[in-house]
């Protein structure tokens, strides 16, 4: 009996010194897995917006498809960022269907923070607007020459960022200078030519005050797919001539300038913002309109020379949620010609007059109301279809609601 009390007395004990030591030894590890595993949640966020419209336009008047319910934009973000950069991936998701919109990798360490490598699918460092953020611009999408040149803002491509080291003279300047596919959206490599593009910013901030002004440089290609029978055009004396020192296999010049510039007073009345672009240069397109190819072109090319801009208001209506818009941009595609001298429609130029309202219930719900109305150049001859001798009614007005998350 003494000796099954003395051993039902140490194996007690032993369950009392085990239950003391092993749950604070089992406590530790499992505080030390969750924390381990918040700082992996922390470095991996999401964010995204949907944009569902109502918009009603006048051109489709005579079709029957006047008025249409839409998600303009449903996107999705995922970005995991450690101290060696940041790995991106954004889809946008609507009716028509699931796309991809951002897939790139971008290296960039603590200890030299001033320069930065961008390879993948992102945005075509060209100006302003290009990068500006569907979600945060004013009106429902970006300006006609914009949206010629640039066709789905983004293209593949490798980037290198450089910014102005902290504390220094040259902290305000940006620089970003890339080599892209230059067939934009998710347009799958043609050739093996690249296109250049650069851009250099200065930007300022303080209290009350912001401005930044920036220029950039597009220097690239559209190469005529090497079939016998596609030419490549010039405008000349009047007149589209063939360029004969074009050969198959060889590439028409696609060359852009731009300037931007913004402005941004905080006052008594509210924000105030000025933005507005300027762009030139040399467009190769098709015969009806000049918007780049998003991949090999096997029509003839007719080489343009262009310019075009765009100026942007906005007035925060003092303390209040709201704000008013007005925008207007311009877009000649060929600056060598004009009303009854336009050879093609893909010579006729635009201008566009746009006006609305923004409503901001929180930092997630945004309304927008917004009107434009686009004006063509008249042309009056055989080249041209006769819907054009005046202006084409294609009036637009967009009700927009967003939610950001």
């Amino acid at each position: 009996m003494k000796k099954a009390g003395l051993f039902l007395l140490s194996g007690m004990l032993c369950l009392y010194g085990y239950s003391q030591e092993t749950p604070d030894q089992d406590i530790n590890e499992r505080v030390g897995n969750l924390e381990a595993n918040v700082e992996k949640m922390r470095q991996l966020r999401f964010s995204g917006y949907v944009q569902t419209q109502w918009t009603w336009n006048y051109a489709g008047v005579s079709t029957g498809d006047q008025n249409d319910f839409s998600i303009r934009r449903g996107r999705l973000k995922a970005a995991y960022t450690n101290k060696y950069g940041e790995a991106v991936f954004q889809i946008d998701a609507t009716e028509e269907g699931v796309k991809v919109k951002d897939a790139y990798l971008k290296l960039q360490t603590h200890t030299v923070e001033w320069v930065a490598l961008r390879g993948g699918i992102f945005d075509r460092p060209f100006g302003y607007e290009i990068s500006y953020s569907s979600s945060r611009r004013e009106s429902p999408e970006r300006s006609r020459i914009f949206q010629t040149l640039f066709p789905k803002e983004r293209d593949l491509g490798a980037e290198l960022i450089f910014k102005g080291p902290a504390n220094t003279h040259f902290q305000p300047l940006t620089l970003n200078i890339g080599l892209f596919s230059g067939n934009g959206g998710q347009a799958k490599e043609t050739d093996s030519r690249k296109d250049f593009i650069g851009h250099l910013s200065y930007t300022k901030k303080s209290d009350n005050f912001t401005c930044g002004i920036g220029t950039s440089l597009y220097a690239g290609g559209v190469r005529l797919a090497g079939n016998e029978q596609q030419k490549a055009y010039i405008f000349l004396d009047g007149a589209f001539v063939e360029d004969t020192a074009l050969k198959p296999g060889d590439y028409a010049k696609r060359q852009y300038y731009g300037f931007d510039g913004q402005i941004g007073l905080s006052s008594m009345l509210g924000m105030t913002f000025l933005r507005g672009e300027y762009l030139r240069g040399t467009q190769p397109g098709a015969k009806g309109g000049s918007k780049s190819p998003t991949g090999a072109i096997t029509t003839d090319i007719y080489v343009r020379k262009f310019n075009g801009y765009y100026l942007q208001f906005v007035q925060d209506i003092c303390a209040s949620k709201h704000s008013i818009v007005a925008k207007y941009d311009a877009y000649d595609p060929n600056i060598k010609t004009s009303g009854n001298g336009c050879r093609n429609e893909g010579d006729i130029a635009y201008h566009t007059v746009g006006f609305g309202w923004l409503f901001r219930a929180n930092q997630n719900l945004r309304i927008m109301c917004y009107y434009e109305t686009n004006v063509n150049e008249r042309v009056n001859n055989e080249q041209v279809d006769t819907k054009y001798n005046k202006n084409v009614k294609d009036d637009m007005f967009t009700l927009r609601l967003q939610y950001k998350f």
